[in-house]
């Protein structure tokens, strides 16, 4: 059985990122685009640096000041965060105890703490609310004094990590590898990680489905059989009913002396005596019978309905599943296309920092209807 992934992916965040991925992490609103989330376990959530709440800007931008060695104000286009997704994939936890699955964490924040100093570790917060388990690890680059993003996170530096991270935990005892060697895929931001996973975890429920499905099916032909016993003791009761058709047939003669008394042939008493010492155990197993005619046929038509139940809801899946697949597949050549046009032109980093600054303005209009709508309340 092949081992999971460690998997340790990086994310490129500004300053007008930060309040969006707060809200995220912190869980400070509720989520219009993440399916995932299971509310009743969103107090099983942890954060290994911050034992509250904390604002995203006010902590980075103290982290920042007070390592800062000039005056220079930072740039609005600057990388103030690399945030790591340290996760594996969901087998990999399901069949990991809960000490260890936060033991998990714990080792990979100590690991990235020790190299990139623990003073510039913003947060670390563990979602145990989604479908699987992963760390938001935030890393504010400062070295020497300096933001040095594209230094401290250099293809370099994330190779060691797709190298050493796997090792690290390997030897910690996790039953962990390597991604694929060599991979040409792009370190994909935590939405399109999700995207992807998406596809996989729809499989799982189609392999779990079919899982039932042989389960019902196995329980079906101990029915069957149950049913070839019904006819078995069908046949020993029509028998009965022959024995005592040949019983009625049976003549007996009164004798003269003592009319309470019935005269029969001596073959014909021997077969009286047969049929009688049989007539017990056939009627107990006719009772028997219709005990188990009755439950088999209510375990049988309850089971017809939930194959049909559960045949339907796999169709839907596997339907689902490939609607997404095919999605997911023109999304990301739509997605392919349109950086290669834009950096061609080098307008793909203006035109990322334009979508982030909709959706802030976006945000900002939602606050401040969400403001009017208190005041006018009042």
């Amino acid at each position: 059985m092949p081992l999971s992934y460690a998997v340790c992916r990086m994310e490129k965040m500004k300053i007008h990122d930060l309040k969006g991925m707060q809200f995220h992490n912190q869980r400070e609103r509720e989520s219009r685009t993440n399916q995932d989330i299971d509310k009743s376990k969103t107090e099983l959530n942890y954060d290994l640096v911050n034992e509250m709440n904390i604002d995203y800007n006010e902590r980075v931008k103290s982290i920042i000041e007070s390592q800062k060695t000039d005056s220079r104000k930072i740039r609005k286009d600057a990388v103030v965060v690399n945030e790591l997704l340290v996760t594996s994939d969901k087998a990999f936890f399901d069949n990991l105890p809960e000490a260890d699955q936060k033991r998990y964490f714990e080792e990979s924040y100590k690991l990235f703490s020790e190299r990139y100093g623990e003073k510039n570790i913003a947060y670390a917060t563990v979602h145990m609310d989604e479908k699987t388990p992963h760390m938001h690890l935030g890393v504010v680059p400062m070295r020497d004094g300096t933001l040095q993003g594209k230094n401290v996170f250099n293809r370099q530096e994330l190779l060691w990590i797709q190298n050493e991270f796997p090792k690290h935990m390997q030897k910690l005892g996790f039953e962990v590898e390597r991604g694929e060697e060599n991979s040409k895929r792009e370190h994909l931001t935590v939405q399109r990680f999700k995207s992807e996973t998406l596809n996989e975890q729809i499989k799982e429920q189609v392999q779990e489905i079919d899982g039932k499905l042989k389960e019902l099916a196995e329980f079906k032909e101990k029915i069957d059989s149950s049913r070839k016993h019904y006819n078995t003791i069908k046949t020993a009761v029509d028998t009965l009913e022959t024995h005592v058709k040949d019983i009625d047939s049976i003549e007996g003669k009164k004798p003269l002396m003592n009319r309470n008394e019935v005269l029969v042939k001596v073959e014909d008493f021997e077969t009286l005596k047969i049929y009688a010492k049989k007539v017990p155990t056939i009627m107990h197993e006719n009772q028997n019978l219709k005990k188990d005619r009755d439950f088999y046929k209510s375990k049988s038509e309850r089971l017809e309905v939930h194959v049909s139940k559960l045949t339907k809801e796999k169709g839907s899946l596997t339907e689902q599943n490939q609607k997404l697949q095919n999605e997911l597949t023109i999304r990301n050549r739509l997605y392919s296309y349109a950086k290669q046009f834009l950096q061609k032109f080098n307008l793909f980093d203006k035109f990322v920092e334009a979508v982030q600054k909709t959706e802030k303005q976006k945000e900002q209009e939602q606050v401040k209807q969400r403001q009017k709508d208190r005041d006018l309340e009042r």
